[in-house]
């Protein structure tokens, strides 16, 4: 999956900057995150799908597949409100997921890790998504059975 995501940037970088990616001087900064200079992109694998994305903004994706996992983790990465939102959901683990997904794209975007991923809150109520963060696009998809993509990207 990690090098279909990498085919995958390979693409999208040749059809809309006419660049190939294995011809991309790419740094990295103190967390890792990759970094170019024309650009920004992101990629994410999980399961049996991977995605990548470029934009001329800052921008963070990520994918999950949605399963059963020990509800306590809730506590580790959301906020009270968060918590809330999914123990009061009828699918508590796509609400789960949604939730980590979003902040996993943040934190891409952001570039410094998760460290303090209690940081940012993201409030779902009835399909509109509010962070705690102004000046983002926020972004879901569940066109994938059983998969959350999330993407997050800086407004100019």
């Amino acid at each position: 999956l990690f090098l279909l995501s990498r085919i995958l940037l390979d693409k999208i970088t040749n059809k809309y900057y006419n660049i190939n990616y294995k011809d991309m001087v790419i740094k990295y900064n103190t967390y890792g995150k990759p970094i170019y200079k024309d650009f920004y992109f992101n990629i994410s694998h999980s399961s049996d799908y991977a995605c990548a994305i470029v934009s001329n903004n800052k921008i963070g994706i990520d994918i999950e597949k949605i399963r059963e996992v020990d509800l306590d983790i809730i506590n580790y990465f959301c906020t009270d409100k968060e918590v809330n939102y999914i123990l009061s959901s009828k699918d508590k683990y796509k609400s789960l997921f949604t939730v980590f997904c979003l902040k996993e794209a943040y934190f891409k975007m952001i570039g410094t890790g998760i460290n303090n991923i209690k940081s940012i809150e993201f409030i779902i109520n009835d399909n509109i998504i509010k962070c705690s963060r102004k000046n983002i696009t926020i972004k879901l998809d569940y066109s994938i059975d059983n998969y959350v993509i999330a993407i997050i990207e800086e407004k100019d």
